[in-house]
């Protein structure tokens, strides 16, 4: 049964002025990835984006990354009508959508919009819906969750931050058979370690495969009349 339902005060997310280091956006994605990863979000899956530039959009993106979904970037403030159609020609199984935008002078809602156009898209099994504005906003019980309690239900479970972005995986390693409930967990693959380069020859000797002579390098012995010649033998003919 629909209803209203209310954000209250949100999650107390890091504003346009606050930094993240590598280690808290890792964790940030990754329980986004598992939350979508519940959702039904598979390799491929179509993942309909109406949020605006900010934090969670780019968690959103490396969430899809992850997983090898597919982003589909829609605009929030779309008529419900062409929304409709977008999201049934794109083929988008979930919707990630703020519950409203500032707008001028009154907030845009963007959630009732979306509402109206899920009518005619039955292929949209979940919509998650990221706080941004204390308001009312329509609710569809078992098909809507608030982003910011799907994320928290998966705090804890992210791999400790490897340090190293040179061994960080792609989202081909990732991929340990169908992800979610019934296949192995998408994030619980360990980086693969790439062998590193060694230079190991010291500067103060020469290589293995050296054999150049330069100049003062001849052994003991050999005159300077050598050197002269093999000055002139070296030198171009206009220059002499």
């Amino acid at each position: 049964m629909s209803g209203e339902h209310h954000g209250g005060s949100g999650p107390e997310d890091p504003g346009p002025t606050d930094v993240l280091n590598h280690a808290e956006l890792l964790d940030r994605w990754e329980r986004a990835a598992r939350a979508l990863s519940g959702l039904g979000v598979r390799a491929g899956s179509r993942v309909a984006v109406l949020l605006p530039m900010g934090l969670e959009s780019v968690v959103v993106t490396l969430a899809c990354v992850s997983l090898q979904a597919v982003r589909v970037s829609l605009a929030a403030d779309e008529p419900p009508a062409r929304l409709a159609h977008r999201l049934r020609t794109s083929g988008a199984m979930v919707v990630v959508t703020p519950d409203a935008l500032a707008g001028d002078g009154r907030p845009v809602a963007v959630k009732a919009s979306l509402e109206r156009a899920l009518g005619g898209c039955p292929g949209v099994r979940g919509v998650v819906v990221v706080h941004h504005h204390p308001r009312p906003v329509p609710w569809t019980p078992g098909r809507d969750h608030w982003w910011h309690e799907l994320t928290d239900r998966e705090a804890g479970h992210s791999r400790p931050y490897p340090g190293d972005m040179t061994s960080f995986p792609s989202g081909g390693d990732l991929d340990g058979g169908p992800p979610g409930p019934g296949g192995p967990d998408p994030l619980a693959t360990p980086p693969a370690r790439r062998v590193p380069l060694i230079f190991d020859d010291p500067l103060s000797g020469a290589a293995p495969d050296d054999t150049d002579l330069g100049w003062g390098e001849r052994p003991a012995g050999i005159g300077g009349g050598d050197d002269l010649a093999r000055f002139l033998d070296e030198k171009p003919p206009h220059h002499l």
